[in-house]
């Protein structure tokens, strides 16, 4: 079957060529459907992955693979590998302040100032009213784990998250944990556009808000199209309780990701750190 590449540099492409387009036409003056082609797209992406996730909460008679109800202590332990998560990755950032550029320390710097903030909103995270099922999942879920063909998706790679031992790849937890690595994805492919396109401060300035409002629209058809499909294949997951874990293993994964870089390739820290910046802006 043809293919249009995989979707992260379907994504990037797309961008990069919108970014390049605003560049020399204010981004008010285009089109208010600018990008309708891309959100129905995005949209197809949504109701793909709850597709896959609804398949994989089927009772089978597999007790490797059966659905079980979440548990308090899930919760707890969600909770506390997100506070694990977020203590290395800062302690990290911090030992590795002196290797990054000026401009990305003092972001880094910013985070680190917010690191009390930071711990208590893991902490605060509440056990109580939490419902759904935890379910085996794909585990290392991103565009570049989706194949663009005919303006519909295919899924590739169900082998986790490589950092991860095999025994944790095995383990049942939320499907949310995939949602959460695709919208993070959509993070990355934003400020990667903008790294590519923009030139200069100024330019950076001018490209940002257009970014941010595509971001902001890919978000919302993939989350809308996600939830509504997994609502009419009988999910019984709460709308509060989805949001909450949604919220939780999106910042989990943007602080793997932060720790990820700065192990590896330091001048892309900036791109987790600002991610990890609007997480805590939001609130």
């Amino acid at each position: 079957m043809p293919n249009q590449g995989d979707g992260w540099e379907y994504t990037l492409d797309y961008l990069s060529r919108y970014l390049e387009g605003v560049r020399t036409v204010d981004a008010a003056q285009q089109p208010i459907d600018v990008h309708g082609g891309f959100l129905a797209l995005m949209h197809t992406l949504g109701e793909r992955t709850a597709e896959l996730h609804l398949a994989l909460s089927k009772v089978t008679g597999d007790a490797a693979f059966d659905p079980e109800p979440i548990a308090q202590e899930d919760i707890l332990s969600w909770r506390d590998r997100a506070g694990d998560e977020a203590g290395q990755t800062l302690d990290l950032l911090s030992e590795r302040l002196s290797q990054l550029t000026p401009e990305v320390q003092e972001e880094a710097k910013r985070l680190l100032a917010r690191a009390a903030q930071v711990r208590a909103r893991v902490a605060d995270f509440p056990l109580e009213g939490q419902d759904g099922l935890k379910t085996r999942y794909h585990g290392d879920y991103h565009l570049g784990q989706v194949l663009v063909s005919r303006n519909d998706f295919l899924i590739i790679d169900f082998e986790g998250e490589p950092a991860r031992t095999f025994e944790e790849r095995r383990q049942k937890s939320s499907a949310l944990r995939d949602v959460a690595g695709m919208v993070r994805s959509l993070n990355y492919a934003r400020w990667s556009a903008l790294r590519r396109v923009a030139h200069n401060a100024d330019e950076l300035a001018k490209l940002e808000p257009a970014a941010r409002d595509w971001e902001v629209k890919a978000r919302g058809a993939f989350l809308d199209a996600y939830k509504e499909r997994m609502a009419a294949g009988g999910s019984k997951q709460s709308a509060q309780a989805t949001e909450r874990l949604l919220a939780l293993f999106e910042f989990e994964k943007a602080m793997y990701e932060l720790r990820y870089e700065l192990g590896n390739r330091l001048d892309w820290v900036q791109v987790p750190l600002q991610g990890i910046l609007a997480l805590v802006d939001r609130g």
